[in-house]
Order: C-alpha cells, then structure tokens, then sequence
C-alpha cells in the first residue's frame, strides 16, 4: 500500500479523484466508518506465503479517507475494530467487513468500503481498465512497422536494379558451415532478447517478473536458458579445438580461463555498483564466468575420442562419453545438497529454505535463503545484491540470487547442456538428436517435478530461483530441452524458419547484453520518455518504450551482422 492519500471530508469525494494522480498499477479505495471509533486496515501480499497480516492505517469514524493502492502484485486486506497482533490465534479476532478483497480491485479503478448501520458495503465506482489490451495493442503497432522492412528491401531491389544479398547466411559452400546448427544460435539470440526485455521493464507486467521467492515465472526461464545453451556450445567448441593438428588441452585450459576471467571482471563492472564498500561481487556474468570455467575445463580434462565401440552401446555413446564427468558433477550437487541441509546456521533450523522476514509468522526473520544466505554473510558481508523483491514483500534482509552456494548447482545447470551438445557431437541424424533431448527433458522434467512435489512452495526442494535449487534447474532444464527441440525442428529440420531476427542477436549475444546494461537510463534513442512521470503512467506507454529498447538491439545486432563483426571475449 503507498503511503500517499487523499482526505475529503464531504459527500462529494467519489466525484473529485485526480486520476492523474495514479501512476501504473495503482487505483483509489475510498473507505467510509460510520459505525466503529477506530478501524484499523492491515495488509498481506499473496506472494508472501505464510506471513502475518501488517498494520498499514487507522480510519477514525465519520472522517472518510481515500487511500493509493498498488495492485501490481496482489494484496489482501483486512479491517479489524482493534489494533492487535495478526497471528495464527487471532487470525478472524476483530475482523469487520470482507474476509479478503485482494482481487477485486485493479488499475486505475475507484472502490468504497463503507462501513454504515452495521453493514458492510463494497462497490466499484469506477471500472479498471484493461491492463492487458495494451500488449495487442502494441504488437500491432509494431507489426505495421517491421512489415514495412521486406517491402523496403522489395523496392530497394527492384528501383536500384540491385540485388540485396543478406549477409547473415554465410555464402560459401564450405562443407562445415552447411552443418551448422542454426538453431543453436536462434535459441541463443532468443534468450538473450528477451532478458533484454525483461530487464528493461518487460512493460510492468507482474506475470514477466521473477517469482518473488518460490515457483517459475516467465522471466525466471530467460537465465537459465542462457546458461543452458552456453553449455550446450562447450563441447562443440572442444571438439573444434581438438580437430586442430597439434592441439593441446594446456591452451585450451588457458582460452577457457582468460574468458572467464575477462566475463567476471565485465560483469563487477557493469553491475557492482558505486561504492566500494558495497560493490556486488558476484552478479549474472559472474555466475556465467565460474560455471563456464568449471564445466568447460572438465569438458577439455576429460575429452577423449571413442572409436571402437559395440553396436549394442551405440545408443548411449553420449553418456559413455561424458560418464566421468556426470560422476564429477553428482558429487558437485550432493557437496551443494550436504551444505544447504546440514550446514548448521545460528538462529535458523538446519535445511531452512525461507526468505525470513516475515515468512512463517515472523519464526526465522533473520534467516534469509538459509546455508545459502549465511554462507554469502559470511564471506561477502555487505557485497551482495541488495534489491531483492524479498525485502519488498517479505521484509526480509538482503539476499543474492547469484550468490556463493548456487553456483554449485549452476555448474550443474550447464553440464546438463553439455549432454545436449554431446549429442549435437555425437549423433547425425534429426532423429537420433531430438529423441534423445526430448527424453532428457522427461527425465529432468519428471525429477525435477517429483522434488518440488508438483507445487510451489512444498516438496523436498521448492523450485527457487532465488536459491538456484536443484528442482528449479532440472525444471528449467526440461524446458530448455523441450524449446529447443521445437527450434531445432522447425529450422533445421523442417526449414520453415530461418531464425531472423534472433538469429542475428544470438552472433552477438555479449555485445548484446553490455550494451543493454550501460543503457538502462534514459538514453536517446533507446529509451524517448518525455518525462518522468510518463515512465510509469501505463501499461501501455511502458511496454511500447520496453519493446522499442529491445528491438533497437535486434537492430543493432542485424547490422553488426552485416558487417561481419562478432565481439568475443
């Protein structure tokens, strides 16, 4: 609930609300007492999952008051005729009016409680709108726009009497280069655009956010599925080297390590912050930076030609291939598992995988991501992420999503896209690859759903991003195994789809992403707010500017692709 509201002590003040007032996902509640002294109004998000109701205004009798909501997240509400400690015991103590109304409210809407001869009233004076008509809206929108690209390119042809040659598929019949994998880099490029969108604003959409602590959202499958597909190149890139006369693993060992290094080093500048008493040591392209070192060096270590092998065994060459290293990473993830529930934390009960704060009725306030958290306190203190929606919605301490303890099981998130590109390596035909990945994504769908216990907040292990828990990577996995089957199927397969325009961003996907990251700010003409109150006046402005940014980097990308320029580190 926002702090800010508007009194009106007259009859007249459902007639003069400033709807210019609210900003996007807010709406008015008037709330009228004409029954009780004191009516005290407490609140709960429906994200904070076992947590107390808190206290948030106090509605004197006869004095109505008009309170700014925010709807982007939903919230309960409750009015007790008493100011008294929501808990277990007293959860219905006091309790006047509605039991909960958390969903009857929505953007730029207008709503009374009234409270009058002993009853109970709830009405909507104003309709919200519809939030939602904004993204047909602006994908039409951009629709006419982009379609107005091929008709260009028709006329440039034709009145030039110039033939336009895109340069994106490479010219030459060069017997490798009709092999290749296009959809490795769509799957990639889509990736990577639509964490550009997400990290833009995703146009404040609550269904594109991360989940505020258990569960998937659309947003929280864009990470994993870049990491993913980075392990699904490693193997492919092994095996480029090692066709090379003279090859050696040393060099290949020292390449893996200047990159990680160079990816670590870009990541604490992009993201580690203004003071160097708070710098974020570990972030996105840290987490990219040592799981990429640990899987590829063992990918290198262990990399072996198979040559002789029974015809009964030529099935399962991918893992006779990688059996040393599964047994290198199962020990990776029990090592993560013995941590995170035995690692004894003070305060906290052993195996605890809360956010605190307000979770469980306030019983382990200071016992924020459990091992993972304290692990993080105690060796990076005050270097860590402090921004986390937790503390938002759960009250809870600081905690980081790219922390220490979840780079174990990211290790293991990229290996399982080894397995993927082992069958790229290893196996010819369609078929051989896509029955193979998509039994891979039952597999890990199947366990990672089974730990979880099919729901989100129960189960052995809750699928977390937050914590980077094994059910969310087997989970996420299964959905990277799965979408890129699809990808492979219809383009290079089928050949119903080139990949454009991800294809482009997916040869540049670095560049992609530290351009997106120095350009969150208002930058023309990448973002073109005329003010700052446009920012967040709706859905609609917000998703139109979102979609703009993002598609200035496919654009960009299209033309560096044309140039021919792929940055690398």
């Amino acid at each position: 609930m926002g702090n800010s509201w508007i009194e009106d002590y007259g009859d007249r003040y459902f007639m003069d609300y400033d709807m210019e007032a609210l900003k996007r996902d807010q709406c008015y509640l008037s709330i009228e007492n004409k029954d009780y002294e004191k009516l005290y109004l407490y609140s709960k998000y429906d994200d904070c999952v076992k947590c107390p109701f808190t206290f948030n205004e106090i509605i004197f009798k006869n004095l109505p008051k008009t309170l700014i909501l925010d709807t982007k997240f939903p919230k309960h509400y409750r009015f007790l005729t008493k100011n008294v400690k929501f808990s277990p015991e007293n959860l219905y103590s006091d309790v006047v009016g509605p039991i909960t109304f958390g969903y009857d409210y929505a953007e730029f809407g207008f709503y009374k409680a009234s409270f009058n001869n002993n009853t109970y009233d709830f009405t909507t004076l104003k309709q919200p709108v519809d939030i939602y008509l904004p993204m047909l809206t602006v994908f039409l929108i951009y629709l006419c726009l982009f379609s107005l690209i091929p008709i260009g390119r028709f006329l440039w042809k034709h009145l030039k009497f110039e033939r336009l040659d895109l340069p994106f598929i490479p010219k030459d019949k060069n017997k490798s280069n009709a092999k290749r994998v296009q959809s490795l880099d769509t799957f990639r490029g889509l990736s990577i655009v639509l964490m550009i969108f997400v990290n833009y604003g995703h146009g404040g959409y609550a269904f594109l956010e991360h989940a505020v602590w258990n569960g998937i959202y659309v947003g929280d499958l864009v990470f994993p599925s870049f990491l993913w597909i980075m392990g699904v190149c490693i193997p492919i890139s092994v095996k480029s080297h090692f066709n090379k006369e003279h090859a050696r693993r040393s060099d290949a060992i020292k390449n893996v390590t200047k990159r990680s290094i160079k990816l670590f080093a870009l990541g604490l500048f992009l993201g580690g912050g203004p003071y160097l008493n708070t710098i974020r040591i570990f972030g996105v392209l840290q987490r990219f930076a040592i799981s990429y070192f640990v899987v590829a060096s063992v990918n290198i270590l262990a990399h072996q030609n198979i040559n002789e092998l029974k015809n009964s065994q030529r099935h399962i060459l991918d893992l006779i291939k990688l059996k040393l290293q599964w047994i290198i990473m199962l020990i990776i993830v029990l090592v993560h598992c013995l941590l995170t529930f035995c690692l004894k934390v003070p305060n906290c009960p052993t195996g605890y995988l809360g956010p605190g704060g307000l979770h469980d009725d306030q019983k382990y306030s200071k016992c924020t991501g459990g091992a993972a958290g304290y692990i993080d306190e105690v060796i990076l203190g005050k270097h860590i992420y402090q921004y986390a929606y937790i503390t938002q919605i759960y009250k809870s301490k600081p905690f980081d999503p790219e922390g220490i303890l979840g780079c174990l099981t990211t290790i293991f998130h990229v290996f399982l896209g080894v397995q993927a590109g082992t069958i790229i390596v290893l196996y010819k035909s369609h078929s051989q690859r896509l029955t193979r990945w998509i039994i891979w994504g039952l597999i890990t769908g199947a366990i990672g759903a089974a730990l979880c216990g099919f729901s989100r907040d129960d189960g052995v292990i809750p699928m977390n991003k937050n914590l980077w828990s094994l059910s969310f990577v087997l989970v996420t996995s299964c959905f990277a195994y799965i979408l890129f089957s699809l990808c492979y199927i219809i383009i290079d397969v089928l050949k119903i789809w080139t990949g454009k325009p991800f294809l482009f961003a997916g040869m540049n996907a670095i560049l992609m992403y530290v351009g997106h990251n120095m350009t969150y700010g208002n930058y023309f003409p990448i973002h073109w707010y005329l003010s700052a109150k446009e920012a967040e006046a709706t859905h609609f402005i917000t998703l139109l500017e979102n979609v703009w940014a993002t598609s200035f980097w496919v654009l960009v990308s299209y033309y560096l692709m044309k140039i021919k320029y792929f940055w690398t580190l």
